[in-house]
């Protein structure tokens, strides 16, 4: 299908809905209907997408439209999309990294004309168009359809200056866990170590203050170096001290934090012995992570 052919339809405008939505039409696509039960943000969409107009269901959405984005939360997607008609010569795409596109087919469509469309990026806090499109350039696509469509999210993703790569369903949960690790995971870490800093009396903004330029660097040097030569820290170095320092006053001042910090010492055990660790304090180091997540697993019964 010709792009100038294309009608490009959005149910549900959240933060993924918006974001794309605003991208693509910034982009040159046709995005001429939207449905969301949240109407001030369809209207907010509808005050930057020339020719785009509110409709009250997402049947219409599908009636008025070629490729409709289901952009809803993961556990509503399947059961929406049986109550949706969708004829052949239409295609639904979902933007959901860890679900199968399978899910789109119901006996009340005739197309098979499905779609996963998941941009590996944060997407929150995107409040204009300009916003969309940088967020969602030069970053990773993770697609999966056939024909068509297929062809249709590569000319997406590069009309954005960004790249795809096809996920097939038997690896999608891995991918999606990937992305949770970079993205979700990464702002726990960070909380966890503000409540280090109010532990010690300070306040959030305080704690940001610090926290930030740490956090950023260290992502600017995997983006020059790579993560290996990126890696610092007590168990790099081999100091067994530190860590059981770190341990102890975990256990007394936020024992909550003890079973993760552990946890994530004994994931950092593989890395520290590819970079060649001081081998001699390896042994103490193991011990005292076996140790300290066996006290801890005594604990949590």
């Amino acid at each position: 299908m010709h792009s100038n052919d294309l009608k490009i339809g959005f149910i549900g405008i959240g933060k993924m809905g918006k974001a794309l939505a605003l991208a693509l039409a910034h982009s040159g696509y046709r995005v001429t209907a939207c449905h969301s039960r949240n109407t001030s943000s369809t209207e907010w969409l509808l005050g930057h997408i020339p020719n785009c107009h509110i409709v009250s269901t997402g049947q219409e959405v599908v009636n008025e439209t070629n490729l409709v984005f289901l952009t809803i939360p993961d556990d509503f997607i399947q059961g929406y999309a049986q109550n949706l008609a969708i004829d052949k010569y239409q295609a639904i795409v979902h933007c959901s990294g860890s679900l199968s596109r399978k899910i789109l087919n119901n006996s009340n469509s005739d197309t098979r004309t499905t779609g996963m469309f998941h941009p590996y990026q944060t997407l929150a806090g995107i409040n204009s168009p300009v916003q969309a499109v940088d967020r969602l350039s030069g970053i990773t696509f993770a697609i999966d359809a056939e024909g068509w469509l297929l062809d249709k999210m590569v000319d997406f993703a590069k009309s954005l200056s960004s790249r795809t790569v096809r996920v097939a369903e038997e690896v999608q949960s891995l991918y999606h866990a990937s992305a949770v690790f970079t993205c979700g995971y990464l702002v726990t870490l960070l909380h966890c170590a503000i409540r280090l800093w109010e532990q010690m009396g300070y306040s959030r903004e305080t704690a940001l203050e610090a926290i930030l330029p740490l956090a950023q660097s260290t992502l600017g040097n995997i983006a020059n170096m790579g993560v290996l030569p990126s890696v610092t820290g007590p168990i790099y170095r081999g100091d067994v001290s530190t860590i059981q320092n770190h341990i102890s006053s975990l256990t007394v001042e936020t024992p909550e934090l003890v079973a993760l910090y552990t946890s994530l010492l004994n994931a950092s055990l593989p890395i520290a012995k590819e970079l060649g660790t001081n081998a001699s304090n390896l042994p103490a180091i193991e011990a005292l992570i076996k140790d300290t997540l066996e006290r801890e697993s005594k604990c949590a019964e």
